[in-house]
């Protein structure tokens, strides 16, 4: 019996990113894949991907909400910030947004990272973490 496991190759997969202490006045800078507190800070900004695949979506959490200024987080492939999906974040401690299938999608090797833009009025300054949501290709194994 012949098996159609079409759907069965794509993985939905959560890219991790955080920051400690969520600052305003930040332009497109590049979350960390691991903040750690004190003194040291990883630099790692960016996963490796094995396969081929696509972005679908991001969300986030924040430690507590803003009361004032916006704040937009992006995926970005080899460092570039997707246009969609994005989200504006304002008051909510928590968000989506996804984008269609085949907006964004990239080769087995491409960096995925996040970025954040703060404006100088931001206060939402508690931890903040965000999911990149990939779709992974698995081929070939």
């Amino acid at each position: 019996m012949q098996i159609n496991n079409t759907l069965s190759r794509w993985q939905l997969v959560p890219l991790t990113f955080i920051q400690d202490g969520f600052a305003a006045a930040q332009t497109n800078v590049q979350l960390p894949v691991v903040e750690a507190h004190g003194p040291v800070t990883l630099a790692v900004d960016s996963y490796c991907m094995p396969f081929a695949g696509e972005i679908v979506g991001i969300s986030y959490s924040l430690e507590a909400a803003a009361t004032t200024g916006t704040a937009t987080i992006g995926p970005t492939i080899a460092g570039v910030e997707c246009a969609d999906p994005t989200i504006t974040c304002g008051t909510a401690v928590s968000n989506y947004d996804r984008c269609p299938r085949g907006t964004n999608t990239f080769a087995a090797g491409a960096l995925i990272g996040a970025e954040v833009t703060t404006g100088a009025t931001w206060d939402g300054t508690g931890d903040l973490v965000v999911n990149v949501w990939v779709l992974l290709r698995i081929d070939a194994i």
